[in-house]
């Protein structure tokens, strides 16, 4: 099984909305889901339309308790940020292969930078999700210049949130895209669809099928397949922006 860590430079910028909705890409490209959140306090039902009370199964608990939503399988581990075995673990479920067949999506809070960096080496994938907003800017050289060579092997991109219509935000984003070029796997534009489906205890495809926000978000998971065959830095530049400069580089 393939593993997906979804992470971020801050709180707020919707690692989790992404997170969710990549899973759901991916079941829907084929792929046997678990979305693992190791957050005491998480939004990720919300993105599935279930009632927030909802009380997510261990990761080792029974497939009998399993809580399943679009065929996609849902868990917390909220001890794995402790864990020193958390790792060596996943090896024996067989969770640190690769293949699309079986993926696992690990949904990890902003704060929990320390844990996401242990985590990163043994996946396929990381996704950084950011926001368009001066305070990213501030911290994304910083995280760039501290990151390992592993890591960011592992590592693409995603602006969440994009307001198009403002200024500030568009040359921020274009000043994202100069710091990481073609590790931008892609953006998902500011869609009031997305709070609103989640006020409605919908998902956002059943509430507002045709939402941007929707349309972008699958097409970052999708863009993501590759590299659950082929772990490391070469698919990243795979049919993006600057693909040829990138492979050059490589």
């Amino acid at each position: 099984m393939a593993v997906i860590v979804c992470h971020g430079l801050k709180g707020g910028a919707g690692i989790t909305f992404i997170a969710a909705h990549v899973a759901m890409a991916l079941s829907e490209a084929g792929a046997e889901v678990t979305v693992l959140t190791v957050a005491e306090r998480d939004t990720m039902l919300l993105h599935f339309g279930l009632q927030p009370a909802l009380t997510l199964p261990s990761l080792f608990a029974p497939a009998e308790d399993a809580v399943l939503a679009g065929g996609i399988n849902l868990r917390s581990h909220v001890h794995a940020i402790d864990d020193p075995d958390f790792m060596p673990t996943l090896q024996d479920l067989g969770y640190l292969g690769t293949g699309l067949d079986r993926v696992m999506v690990i949904d990890v809070p902003a704060s929990e930078f320390h844990f996401a960096r242990r985590v990163i080496p043994h996946a396929s994938a990381n996704l950084c999700v950011l926001n368009a907003a001066p305070d990213t800017l501030a911290l994304l050289p910083q995280a760039l210049g501290e990151a390992s060579a592993e890591t960011i092997a592992r590592t693409t991109f995603a602006i969440n949130a994009l307001d198009e219509t403002r200024r500030l935000s568009r040359h921020s984003a274009a000043f994202i895209r100069e710091l990481i070029g073609a590790r931008q796997l892609g953006r998902v534009r500011l869609d009031e669809s997305v709070p609103e489906a989640m006020a409605m205890l919908q998902p956002l495809a059943r509430y507002a099928p045709t939402s941007a926000a929707l349309s972008d978000v699958r097409a970052i998971g999708a863009a993501l397949v590759p590299a659950l065959e082929t772990p490391g830095r070469p698919w990243v530049s795979r049919g993006t922006t600057g693909a040829a400069s990138a492979s050059r580089a490589a």
